[in-house]
């Protein structure tokens, strides 16, 4: 008994002095807990919607006020023509437009029935699927309390226009998480786990006390993998394009030039994961707790960030997956042009210098 008591003892000892493992030993039950019982959530509250009321009659009026009072709507904008419609879905990110028609109370009141035109951002297939469920709902009441006052049976048929997506192909949803998830797992997890290695079997010293700079050992090191996850993108890109039919409508370019950023961007955090990190195993767990499970939860990917507390929404915004999974939509799928998401490569790049910056600063203590 006495030898299994050191044994324990000196297992007890390591356990201790690896604070990164304990920390996240006993942190990964916390933040699964607090990451799924937050995140994962199909019901979406105050979704920007905008409304064209052609009608401006009481039935209109009172429409309007069931929608807005729900819960599930934040009506945003009310245009006036139906092409201030196609601007407000690019510059205000709109996700429903409800247009209705010009005789609506008096469609309800002679002809018994009045129709709404509905327009649906279908780039999110599960998303547009939960809204028109609501819509649905909303017209149940409304049209039910109309009935109500008085010998009236009117009723509201909703007519649906699929925008971006007009066959609900879920194909257009998936791949760029997948894109996305590819480039986490093949750039940053294994730039971290190869430059942990370094560290841990005491060849980044070797390295860096030869007359090469240490951003060249870095970045040398970083660049294999980057070739690798653009070449699996690509790949994922042609099989989506001639096997599921998925459209490419912005410039290929400018989609290149996209991955790319955010390429470096991934291996960036994978530099940073490797400078905090002692052994492989570390930086494993790290990436995989710290980058690749926000970017399955937090970055719109599988549950919409809208529906979400606004902490969880503020964090996404510190990972680079969400904002290059709205960008690839937009060029992919809504065929935006640099001008429309110069801001999200903007913000991956600012991202990729601060990580590089800090990966740098801390990857040689002795200067």
């Amino acid at each position: 008994m006495k030898e299994l008591r050191m044994i324990l003892y000196k297992e007890l000892i390591h356990i201790v002095r690896d604070k990164i493992t304990l920390f996240l030993v006993l942190a990964i039950p916390i933040v699964l807990v607090l990451l799924f019982g937050f995140t994962i959530s199909t019901e979406i509250r105050n979704a920007q919607v905008a409304i064209l009321d052609q009608a401006k009659d009481s039935q209109s009026a009172s429409l309007i006020d069931k929608i807005s009072s729900s819960g599930y709507f934040q009506i945003v904008a009310y245009p006036e023509t139906e092409s201030e419609i196609d601007h407000d879905f690019k510059e205000m990110d709109i996700k429903l437009a409800i247009i209705i028609p010009p005789d609506f109370e008096h469609a309800l009141e002679k002809e018994k029935v009045a129709t709404l035109q509905v327009i649906n951002d279908v780039s999110d297939l599960n998303v547009a699927s939960i809204l028109n469920n609501y819509l649905l709902a909303i017209t149940h009441d409304y049209i039910s309390e109309y009935n109500n006052t008085g010998e009236e049976t009117g009723s509201v048929e909703i007519v649906t226009k699929m925008l971006y997506n007009p066959e609900s192909n879920s194909v257009y949803m998936f791949v760029p998480g997948i894109i996305t998830l590819i480039m986490i797992i093949v750039t940053a997890l294994m730039s971290s786990i190869t430059l942990a290695r370094e560290k841990e079997t005491g060849t980044m010293n070797m390295l860096l006390i030869t007359p090469v700079k240490k951003v060249y050992v870095i970045i040398g090191k970083v660049i294999p993998y980057m070739c690798l996850s653009l070449i699996s993108t690509a790949l994922i890109i042609l099989i989506s394009v001639f096997v599921f039919k998925m459209p490419v409508n912005g410039s290929i370019w400018l989609l290149l030039l996209l991955c790319i950023v955010f390429m470096f961007t991934a291996a960036s955090f994978g530099m940073m994961i490797s400078a905090i990190s002692k052994t492989q195993i570390d930086a494993m767990m790290v990436t995989m707790m710290g980058l690749f499970l926000p970017t399955v939860l937090l970055s719109g990917f599988l549950f919409p960030l809208d529906n979400m507390p606004l902490f969880f929404q503020l964090l996404a915004d510190v990972f680079p997956a969400k904002w290059f999974i709205i960008a690839i939509k937009d060029v992919m799928i809504k065929g935006s042009g640099f001008f429309d998401i110069w801001e999200y490569l903007g913000i991956l790049i600012l991202m990729a210098i601060i990580l590089i910056t800090i990966s740098l600063t801390n990857v040689d203590k002795r200067k």
